[in-house]
C-alpha cells in the first residue's frame, strides 16, 4: 500500500480519530529524543517570522509554532484537519501542497513535518516550497524510516515484507532537496517505543495507516516490548 495513492490519504485524515490515537500511544511511549521535539527545534532555531505549515493535521505542532510569536499559516487537504486547526485560532484554509494559495517569496520557513510522502506530485510540491519561501528562507521536513519499528512488525509477523522505499524518505530525501536548495542537511532520530502490555500495542498497530489489519495477531506479551522508532529530518536552505 502506498502511502501517497490520493484515495488512501483522503480516507485516512477525513476525521482524526485514528491519527490521534496513534499519535496519543507514541507521545506516551516514546523513550528517548522525540522526533517531534526535533522537527520543531529545526523550525525554531530559525526565528522565523512568518512560517507555513503544510499538511497542518489536526494543527499540534502548527500551534507549538505559533507560540513562538510568528504568524503562522497551515494548508491541509483535509477539511477536517483544517477545522481543528482554525479552531486553535491559526490561519489554516484547504489547499494542496502541489498548488499554494501563497504569493513568491512570503515566508521565512515551510513546514512540512510527515507530509511530503503523502503527496503524489512530490516534486511539484518541492516547486511550490521554494516559490513561496524568501531567497534566506528555510523548509524543514521529517519523514519515517521505512524500517520504522521494524521490531514490532517482526514480532507480529517474522514474514512480513519490508515496506516500500517511500516516495520522501531517510534513502532519497536529501538528493530530492538537493535539486532545489544549495544546502541539506540530515538529521536522524532514533527513539524507542516502549509497549507495556499487548493492549497498547495491539491498540498501536489498529491505528497505523498500513498495517492496521495486523492487529488481530499481536501476541500476548509478558514484559514491556522495546521497538526502534526511526524518523529524519531535512533543513534545506537557500532555495534556487
Amino acid at each position: 500500500m502506498k502511502l501517497d495513492n490520493p484515495l488512501l490519504v483522503r480516507w485516512e485524515f477525513a476525521s482524526e480519530e485514528r491519527l490521534a490515537k496513534r499519535n496519543e500511544i507514541f507521545r506516551a511511549l516514546v523513550q528517548g529524543e522525540s522526533p517531534e521535539d526535533v522537527v520543531f527545534s529545526a523550525a525554531a532555531e530559525g526565528r522565523p517570522k512568518r512560517v507555513l505549515d503544510v499538511g497542518c493535521g489536526p494543527g499540534e505542532l502548527t500551534q507549538r509554532l505559533a507560540d513562538l510569536g510568528a504568524h503562522v499559516c497551515a494548508i491541509d487537504i483535509s477539511e477536517r484537519m483544517v477545522e481543528l486547526t482554525r479552531a486553535r485560532g491559526i490561519d489554516a484554509q484547504v489547499a494542496d501542497a502541489e498548488q499554494l494559495p501563497f504569493a513568491d517569496d512570503d515566508f521565512d520557513c515551510v513546514f512540512a513535518a510527515w507530509v511530503l510522502y503523502h503527496v503524489p506530485g512530490l516534486e511539484r510540491a518541492i516547486d511550490e516550497c521554494v516559490r513561496v519561501l524568501k531567497p534566506d528562507g528555510r523548509l524543514v521536513a521529517s519523514s519515517m524510516h521505512e524500517d520504522n519499528l521494524s521490531e514490532l512488525w517482526a514480532l507480529i509477523d517474522p514474514t512480513l515484507e519490508p515496506r516500500q522505499q517511500l516516495s520522501f524518505g531517510r534513502a532519497n530525501g536529501a538528493a530530492i532537496l538537493g535539486r532545489r536548495f544549495e544546502r541539506v542537511e540530515q538529521r536522524d532520530v532514533e527513539a524507542s517505543l516502549v509497549f507495556p502490555d499487548s493492549d497498547s500495542m495491539r491498540t498501536f498497530v489498529s491505528a497505523t495507516i498500513d498495517r492496521a489489519y495486523l492487529a488481530p495477531k499481536v501476541p500476548e506479551i509478558s514484559e514491556p516490548f522495546h521497538a526502534t522508532t526511526t524518523h529524519v529530518v531535512f533543513v534545506a536552505e537557500g532555495p534556487r
